[in-house]
């Protein structure tokens, strides 16, 4: 009876599968990883087996942003942003950190506004009329700071998939500028057709 309900627990967390006649085996491990081909909410770009995405804010300030990201925004030396760090964590684990920057005179409810089921750009586009058209975006290795090893869960140093994403309305201004730390188990996924 205990060994039973064990493995029933165990089935429940899908760490292990019955087979009918054959026994009950380890799961093979779930395959998690982000998908590139459509722009659009985290929870979208996640693929596999994921039973939960969810989004916690680290940070939420307006301020003048560094030199280079306020080129980028095309903002003067004064002109502000507001600054939006994210955790992404799935199934229970932090899989992401996003730090996106917003100029304030894009979405200035943004600021106070909270997040639609955690998605800036879904936010932007219910609460500021604001729709993304398209997105540059810039894949590349980085190593953990303190600060993103503490928030993913990992040691310093640690290898992580950066990326850097500068996204753009129909019109073609830039309406936000990201960076993202993910750990090397969620890898990106491109769909490439012939």
């Amino acid at each position: 009876m205990t060994v039973r309900q064990a493995l029933d627990s165990l089935g429940r967390d899908r760490l292990v599968v019955r087979r009918r006649g054959a026994g009950t085996f380890v799961a093979p491990p779930r395959v998690r990883s982000r998908r590139l081909n459509r722009l659009g909410p985290f929870g979208n770009d996640v693929a596999g087996n994921v039973e939960a995405v969810t989004t916690t804010e680290l940070r939420r300030e307006v301020h003048v942003p560094p030199a280079a990201i306020a080129k980028i925004l095309s903002l003067d030396t004064t002109g502000e942003a507001v600054q939006l760090v994210r955790l992404r964590t799935v199934d229970g684990s932090p899989a992401a950190v996003q730090d996106s920057w917003v100029p304030l005179t894009v979405a200035p409810g943004l600021a106070r506004s909270t997040l639609v089921d955690g998605s800036l750009y879904r936010t932007l586009a219910e609460r500021c009329g604001v729709a993304v058209s398209w997105a540059d975006h810039e894949i590349t290795a980085s190593a953990a700071t303190e600060e993103l090893a503490q928030w993913l869960g990992v040691e310093v140093d640690t290898p992580l998939v950066e990326a850097r994403r500068t996204t753009h309305d129909e019109t073609g201004r830039v309406i936000e500028y990201a960076y993202s730390w993910t750990r090397p188990e969620f890898p990106f996924v491109v769909r490439l057709d012939a």
